[in-house]
């Protein structure tokens, strides 16, 4: 995976999660999101393959929950939802407790409403 498709993908966990192309990702901490983190502990529950995503973990949540969301919502654009499905992103940190309003725009995508 090319370093511009590893700063979508990174980009994307974040709903929230920033990458930018000139900085090492391994260290990178960008809206208070570690980066490097998020990479290892959410990724899986976010991506566009695969089916509906489970409960994230408390080790993907504890990343979660530093997130400055109206910072990492400049950065989703729709090549950002080629690479995550967005209404996992939406699922993980609600469930991991971030408040996120209904109609919120975040990027290209508009936040559903909550799902009883």
């Amino acid at each position: 995976m090319g370093s511009g498709k590893i700063t979508i993908m990174v980009v994307a966990i974040a709903l929230f999660m920033i990458g930018s192309d000139n900085v090492n990702v391994a260290t990178a901490q960008f809206c208070g999101a570690n980066v490097s983190g998020l990479m290892n502990e959410c990724q899986r529950y976010v991506s566009n393959a695969g089916p509906n995503s489970p409960p994230p973990s408390r080790s993907c949540c504890a990343l979660i929950r530093p997130i400055d969301v109206p910072c990492a919502c400049r950065y989703v654009s729709r090549d950002v939802t080629n690479y995550i499905d967005m209404d996992k992103v939406v699922y993980v940190a609600r469930s991991c407790g971030k408040k996120i309003p209904s109609g919120y725009k975040c990027g290209s995508y508009t936040i559903p409403a909550r799902l009883s």
